[in-house]
C-alpha cells in the first residue's frame, strides 16, 4: 500500500501537469507529433513510476510474430497499463475508444487529437458502421488498428464474451489479426488504488491471416488468448 500511494503522489501530479501544459502545443500538430510530443513521453513516465515506485516492471515477447504492413491488434484489457503500452510500441496506430471517453476533460481533447477512433457501446449497430467507416480510413492512410475486443476492462479470471467488431474489421480490411494477450490486471486490477509488484507480460501471438469466417477466426482468437492464460498463471 505504501508503494501505492507513493507512486500516485509521483505519477499523477507529472502525467496531469505535463498533459495540461502540452496541450495547447498539440493543437497545431498532426496525429503522430502529438503522439510523440504528448502521449509517449507519460507513457515512459508511467513505466518508470510503476518501476521504481510501485515495484512493477514488464516483458514483451512474441515482436517476431508481428507482420510488416498494416494490422489489427486484438488485445484483453485488464487495466489502464496496455492502453499507454502500445504508444511506445508502434508508430502509426489507431485505437478503437469509447465514445464516452471523449468527454473527458483534457484526456478527450486528446483522443480526438490522436486520431482514435469512438464508438458508441450502447448502440451495437451504430458502433460496427462507424468502427468499418473510420477503420477503413485509417486503413488507407496507412494505419495499424489496436481494439480491445473484449468491450471493457476485465478482471484477471474473468472470461469476457468478445464482441464482433473485430471480426467485422478483419473482414472488411482484409489484413492479419494478431493477437496480444496482457495479464497487466494481476498487478494494477481494474479500478483499484493498489498496485501489486512484479511483472507485467505482454505476449503477441502468430497472425490470423484474411480468409476465415467467423467461427474459425473466434475459435482461432480464443484459442490464443486461453492458450497465453495457462502461460502467464504459472
Amino acid at each position: 500500500m505504501i508503494r501505492s500511494i507513493l507512486f500516485n503522489l509521483i505519477f499523477y501530479p507529472v502525467f496531469i501537469s505535463y498533459i495540461a501544459m502540452m496541450y495547447p502545443i498539440t493543437l497545431f500538430c498532426s496525429p503522430e507529433m502529438t503522439l510523440k510530443l504528448s502521449f509517449r513521453p507519460v507513457t515512459r513516465w508511467l513505466v518508470f513510476c510503476l518501476k521504481h515506485f510501485a515495484g512493477i516492471d514488464h516483458k514483451i515477447t512474441g515482436f517476431e510474430n508481428i507482420p510488416n504492413g498494416r494490422i489489427i491488434i486484438g488485445c484483453n484489457h485488464q487495466s489502464a497499463w496496455e492502453t499507454f503500452i502500445f504508444s511506445i510500441l508502434f508508430d502509426n496506430l489507431a485505437i478503437v475508444i469509447k465514445k464516452e471517453l471523449l468527454k473527458k476533460p483534457i484526456a478527450g481533447l486528446y483522443f480526438k487529437r490522436l486520431g482514435c477512433i469512438p464508438i458508441d457501446r450502447d448502440s451495437p449497430v451504430k458502433a460496427i458502421k462507424t468502427l468499418l467507416k473510420f477503420g477503413k480510413e485509417a486503413s488507407e492512410n496507412g494505419k495499424s488498428i489496436l481494439i480491445f475486443p473484449n468491450g471493457t476492462r476485465s478482471s484477471v479470471n474473468e472470461h469476457v464474451e468478445y464482441k464482433s467488431g473485430i471480426f467485422a474489421l478483419y473482414k472488411s480490411l482484409e489484413i492479419p489479426v494478431v493477437p496480444a494477450h496482457v495479464d497487466s490486471g494481476k498487478h494494477w486490477g481494474r479500478n483499484s488504488f493498489k498496485k501489486i509488484p512484479g511483472t507485467i507480460h505482454l505476449e503477441f501471438k502468430s497472425p490470423i491471416m484474411p480468409g476465415l469466417n467467423k467461427d474459425e477466426f473466434f475459435e482461432k482468437f480464443d484459442k490464443d488468448m486461453e492458450n497465453s492464460n495457462q502461460e502467464t498463471s504459472l
